[in-house]
């Protein structure tokens, strides 16, 4: 806590003094100019340590972002999570690296349960949709040192939170089951959990090294929280609302559109998994999210280097447009 007290002496002792009043006073936005990086990261780790209040920081690419949070994290003495952009999968394959979905998945779940401080996000990382608050939250689910489960309920739910079993547990989004041993890697935890059955009953829950598989820490509750963004109530609704919407499409792109649509369908209806689910974000999320959602009006939004994150914006629109109208030509998106 040393460096913190250092820094808020010195944010007391210019200029920057003046913001718990404006803050009070509702007289924001304020801008400070001529800071250097870890200067602006020092002013906003001050700011949730003065005010305790949520604090939310703009950066314009994950390289600035990455040092904005280690700079603050060294004053917080607290962990600053960084959330980036993740790359959409709008093909079914056979397998997609998810590691930056479930980075920003330990980030938003780390907002939505409030233990979170300060948060650090690029420009494109806040322009995506998100899963929405309210549905993280209500599919995520504890589970207790010596309650009472059926194992094979916990590999359902892991399943349908888009979990992939395999033979051992090497990463976040896993899981694995040997007999009366469950394992899974939830992208809300730093490590990889195990719980222990005698049947139904719960033995013991408790961290395990991925590396060595040998458990570690003991715990009394862990939480089950989504491994993907899109997670949807129902497969056999969504099979539904995608055939419906195939029937609507017109136009010289409908034909390949509406291929595609019927072929996942079937898939869905069949119980397969389709690798796309994110094209079909609004019939399974009726309202959209980003990361503004996670925030309330008490929160605290910082701007780092306002005119490069102008230009980030801009160039990131207009990129997203572009890849778009590829994917229409291609009947791989659709309108709606």
């Amino acid at each position: 806590m040393l460096l913190i007290h250092q820094a808020t002496e010195l944010f007391h002792a210019n200029e920057a003094a003046s913001l718990p009043e404006l803050l009070e006073g509702g007289r924001l936005p304020a801008l400070f100019s001529g800071l250097p990086a870890v200067s602006r990261a020092h002013l906003a780790a001050v700011l949730r340590a003065e005010t305790q209040r949520p604090v939310l920081v703009l950066c314009p690419d994950e390289s600035a972002a990455e040092a904005f949070s280690k700079d603050a994290a060294a004053l917080l003495e607290e962990p600053v999570p960084v959330l980036t952009a993740r790359d959409f999968t709008f093909y079914t394959a056979e397998s997609v690296s998810r590691q930056t979905e479930q980075k920003r998945l330990g980030a938003l779940y780390g907002l939505a349960a409030g233990k979170a401080g300060m948060t650090v996000c690029t420009v494109s990382g806040l322009l995506q949709r998100a899963i929405p608050k309210e549905k993280l939250l209500r599919v995520s689910f504890s589970i207790e040192d010596g309650g009472t489960l059926p194992p094979e309920d916990v590999e359902d739910a892991l399943i349908r939170c888009g979990y992939v079993r395999t033979q051992q547990v090497e990463g976040p989004g896993q899981f694995s089951r040997r007999g009366g041993i469950l394992d899974f890697y939830s992208p809300a935890y730093t490590a990889p959990v195990r719980i222990e059955f005698w049947g139904d009953e719960i033995d013991t829950i408790s961290y395990f090294d991925a590396e060595t598989q040998r458990r570690t820490d003991r715990i009394d509750s862990v939480t089950i929280s989504p491994a993907v963004e899109v997670v949807p109530d129902s497969v056999t609704l969504l099979a539904k609302k995608i055939e419906a919407h195939a029937k609507t499409l017109r136009g010289k792109t409908a034909p390949a559109a509406k291929e595609i649509l019927l072929r996942e369908a079937g898939k869905l209806n069949d119980g397969l998994h389709i690798g796309s689910l994110d094209k079909y974000y609004t019939f399974i999320y009726e309202t959209p999210a980003t990361l503004f959602s996670y925030f309330d009006t008490d929160s605290l939004l910082v701007f780092s280097e306002g005119a490069k994150l102008k230009e980030r914006m801009r160039t990131t629109i207009w990129q997203w447009g572009e890849d778009v109208r590829g994917l229409f030509t291609e009947g791989v998106l659709c309108r709606g």
